[in-house]
């Protein structure tokens, strides 16, 4: 059974915007988390809290959080309009053949794995593991292998099902 191309593009993107993007340890295992493009879930000493991305932006806007979080919380929200605007291209050109709108969509979606990495890197360090803890980004290489779906994927063209009706009809003909 194939699955429209039209169809499964906008389903995986939406995809990628929900799937856990990030698994982190804060410093020396005193709390942890899970990060998706809109919200972060971490437990701590504290307690368990839901921060939103919209949330960790106002902190950043107001100064209460800067440094290296700031321009992890940065990247993070960097990310996520990429992702944003790679499914809102696919829906709004969505009448266009996948050849017409492959490419941009694809670098919109790899920018978005880009940037979550880059968040990773600025808060962790280039190894994702320092003192502030570790991350492991197991969002970012699904969501580059939509980014490479959308490179390989070709055109549903339903215009072969009607070569095919015609060709039928034809040896049809020929056989009587």
């Amino acid at each position: 059974m194939l699955i429209p191309t039209r169809s499964l593009l906008p389903a995986l993107l939406a995809a990628v915007l929900l799937l856990p993007a990030n698994i982190y340890v804060i410093g020396d295992a005193i709390g942890a988390g899970i990060q998706c493009s809109f919200f972060r879930y971490q437990q701590t000493y504290l307690g368990t809290s839901l921060i939103t991305l919209v949330d960790d932006f106002g902190y950043v806007a107001s100064g209460t959080i800067s440094g290296r979080s700031a321009l992890s919380i940065l990247l993070w929200v960097l990310g996520t309009a990429l992702l944003l605007g790679a499914a809102g291209y696919a829906v709004y050109r969505r009448h266009d053949g996948i050849d017409r709108i492959r490419r941009p969509l694809a670098l919109l979606t790899a920018g978005g794995a880009a940037a979550y990495l880059l968040s990773c890197i600025a808060q962790y360090g280039p190894t994702l593991y320092g003192p502030a803890g570790f991350a492991v980004p197991v969002g970012v290489p699904l969501i580059l292998a939509v980014a490479g779906y959308v490179m390989t994927v070709e055109d549903d063209d339903e215009s072969g099902y009607e070569e095919e009706e015609e060709g039928y009809g034809e040896e049809e003909e020929g056989e009587e």
